[in-house]
């Protein structure tokens, strides 16, 4: 019996050293180029954990360590994983442009790592030369929340020539450009719905008459102070914020100073949750990608023909020459939620236009790598329109 045990024993060891043996290091990309399951996450945390260990100065072991942690936690937001790591690189590599730069990451989050300036301006001061998609990303948008004008637009056309970002997310960005009026605003939110407009404007030096408003930033003081210096206005006054509630209402006053001073130049994103603009839905038309706020009523859909006739740049969606961004798949695809209702409208009207459309939009959906289910679903969609 004793014999039997450890035979079984040893068929278990032999399983586990197997398994660990199988799973290698791999590049932790973030969610946003690639999706991973959360046990994904949890072997390459592992596996990275143990390159550490035997080589405890490797700056990139430690990125891809970290980053595993980090996007644990978007499956588990009580997972303390990434702070901890960051706490091992604080007493292991504290002078590195890794360490500052995940400690950035980290305090930004509000998770007890102090001033988050300090762990960001200390970064920035170690750059490596070659930078990757996470630090374009995270220094763009930080040197933009602090209206770091001149910096931010250096790193954005840096960002750009490197040739990193998604070419999805860049054209369906371009479109949204496209369809706005000279000297136009558009609000929005979100990394893939902000940074890419800032890439064409920096990168391409195109529709550099826009302004992009992030709405998240709006609760940061020194983006306030720039933005609204930008456009020439006064600030609202706002309450010193106690809850969420205040945040909210602070965010509507400076969006409606805005709306006020701008008027009908100013749009938002079709990608935005309908919490952040309910307040002015009764004054918003859909003219294909965007939303433009409007006192007066009027002809929308024309202005919509127009884009999507003259405007917007669709023939990409026939042929995909290289894998993209798993959120700029996404972005793909939706052309055929917000372009929908354009199909009745041509089916009674220009055939042509209509099949010309349907077999934008299906391409659209069917040359990205969603599930096929999700596919179906989009493609039923346009089916009965």
């Amino acid at each position: 019996m004793r014999q039997k045990r450890m035979v079984v024993g040893l068929v278990g060891i032999f399983f586990a050293l197997g398994t660990m043996a199988q799973t290698k290091a791999l590049k932790v990309e973030s969610p946003m180029v690639t999706e991973k399951d959360f046990m994904w996450y949890v072997e390459q945390k592992n596996v990275w954990k143990d390159v550490v260990r035997r080589n405890p100065l490797d700056e990139v072991a430690w990125q891809n360590y970290y980053n595993a942690a980090r996007y644990m936690s978007w499956y588990n937001q009580e997972d303390t994983t990434a702070r901890q790591v960051v706490r091992e690189m604080e007493a292991t590599i504290p002078d590195s442009y890794t360490f500052n730069f995940c400690a950035y990451r980290e305090s930004s989050s509000g998770k007890g790592f102090g001033d988050p300036k300090v762990y960001a301006e200390a970064a920035l001061a170690r750059l490596p030369e070659e930078l990757q998609f996470f630090d374009y990303d995270n220094w763009v948008s930080y040197l933009a929340m602090q209206g770091d004008e001149t910096r931010m637009s250096q790193m954005a056309k840096k960002y750009f020539n490197s040739g990193i970002y998604s070419e999805d997310l860049l054209r369906y960005n371009y479109n949204e450009f496209q369809g706005m009026d000279e000297g136009g605003i558009v609000i929005s939110n979100g990394d893939v719905s902000i940074i890419p407009k800032w890439l064409i404007q920096e990168g391409m030096g195109m529709h550099k008459d826009k302004t992009v408003v992030c709405l998240s930033f709006l609760a940061v003081k020194e983006y306030r102070e720039w933005l609204f210096r930008k456009l020439g206005i006064e600030q609202p006054e706002l309450k010193e914020p106690q809850s969420s509630e205040d945040y909210d209402s602070n965010e509507q006053a400076l969006i409606q100073a805005i709306i006020d001073h701008f008027g009908s130049k100013v749009y938002f994103s079709t990608t935005m949750a309908g919490k952040s603009i309910e307040a002015w839905d009764k004054n918003l038309y859909n003219e294909g990608l965007l939303l433009k706020y409007s006192k007066k009523p009027y002809d929308n859909l024309a202005v919509k023909r127009r884009n999507v006739e003259e405007n917007y740049l669709l023939e990409y969606l026939l042929v995909p020459f290289r894998p993209d961004w798993i959120t700029g798949q996404r972005l793909t695809a939706n052309y055929a939620i917000v372009l929908t209702d354009l199909l009745s409208y041509y089916r009674k009207h220009n055939k042509q236009r209509y099949e010309w459309l349907m077999r934008l939009l299906v391409c659209g959906v069917t040359n990205t790598s969603l599930s096929e289910e999700h596919k179906q679903t989009i493609l039923n969609v346009l089916a009965t329109s």
